[in-house]
């Protein structure tokens, strides 16, 4: 159990390995969305994304697949190495995980097909940011 514990906390003060989380789920979050989704059109039809849509109409998914983990790992990467030492680094690591429960589910709502289950991931999502925004502004509030 001690074991258990030193690696936890150890993945956990990791900010290079936090951001592989977050693509692990996007990766998950897209290959499931095309797994379950009958066809590009039912894609196109009921995808929340307009990037992803917009990929799919100019033929350039996997270009785009690659810039979004890219740019999720990096962002996260920033993130967390700015926030380490702070008071509020667990924030970023919350909302980093957050964002990866909440793509899974994105995924898993194409077997699911609920209204009220994507509902729950668009909340999610918009939690993820009213969280990140309520944080700063309060930091901006400490630092004044």
């Amino acid at each position: 159990m001690q074991q258990i514990s030193q690696n936890l906390q150890s993945i956990y003060r990791s900010y290079r390995m936090l951001p592989l989380i977050l693509c692990v789920g996007v990766i998950i979050d897209y290959s499931l969305t095309f797994y379950f989704a009958d066809s590009i059109e039912t894609v196109l039809q009921y995808e929340f994304s307009p990037t992803l849509t917009y990929a799919i109409k100019h033929d350039i998914v996997i270009p785009y697949l690659v810039f979004t983990v890219f740019f999720y790992y990096t962002a996260a990467y920033i993130v967390l190495k700015f926030l380490i030492d702070s008071d509020i680094y667990y924030v970023g690591v919350a909302i980093i995980l957050l964002m990866s429960i909440t793509h899974v589910m994105g995924g898993l709502s194409w077997y699911v097909l609920n209204v009220n289950y994507s509902n729950v991931v668009i909340v999610l999502s918009l939690v993820s940011i009213v969280i990140t925004i309520t944080v700063f502004g309060y930091e901006i509030f400490k630092q004044a």
